[in-house]
């Protein structure tokens, strides 16, 4: 029973700690953006170390239980190109490219579930968030899925994407909604708090 419960917390604190490592780069990324929107930015409060913090809280997930941190990382990067797609970046691929590759990537390492789940998972997450930012990315000039497809049509598709994350891995699927849901209420606090 009580090794039960810890997976459950190490499981849930790995997705805290990648929540952190995603918040902390994707930050980093997207600096000149939060600045025209008014939004809190983590990298413009911790500078140049947002990116050596972000790694710190990365292979602390990965310690906590890298079978669920790591491909939910992956996810992140993934869906986080989707907005991407045709720029070329320092590699020379597309971001479509680099997704399908990170994709292959992670298959390999963890699995076509793992990545499947994490991928459904994230996207969900990413489909929600937009709803809730649709008129401050607006602001900013950015032009979010819920912006360009509708709020319904987005509502509905990140519902749908929960419950195949939910049907595709059952067991871990509580744990990375704890682990959101209590990432989220920090941000939530620290947004309140300020």
């Amino acid at each position: 029973m009580y090794s039960v419960i810890f997976d459950f917390l190490a499981a849930s604190m790995a997705v805290v700690c990648c929540g952190a490592a995603v918040k902390l780069s994707d930050d980093f990324l997207d600096k000149e953006m939060d600045i025209r929107s008014g939004q809190h930015n983590w990298a413009l409060t911790l500078g140049s170390g947002a990116l050596f913090y972000a790694i710190i809280c990365l292979i602390a997930a990965a310690g906590l239980n890298s079978q669920v941190s790591l491909p939910l990382f992956l996810a992140s990067y993934i869906v986080g190109m989707f907005n991407d797609y045709q720029h070329i970046f320092p590699s020379r691929l597309t971001g479509l490219q680099e997704s399908l590759l990170v994709l292959v990537l992670g298959v390999c390492l963890f699995g076509l579930n793992s990545m499947l789940f994490s991928l459904s998972f994230i996207l969900a997450i990413q489909l929600f968030d937009d709803c809730l930012d649709i008129h401050r990315d607006k602001l900013a000039g950015y032009r979010n899925w819920a912006y360009r497809f509708g709020l319904a049509e987005c509502s509905l598709l990140g519902a749908l994407c929960i419950i195949l994350a939910w049907y595709i891995n059952e067991l871990t699927f509580f744990s990375v909604l704890c682990g959101t849901v209590f990432f989220y209420g920090i941000i939530y606090w620290h947004e309140v708090a300020k």
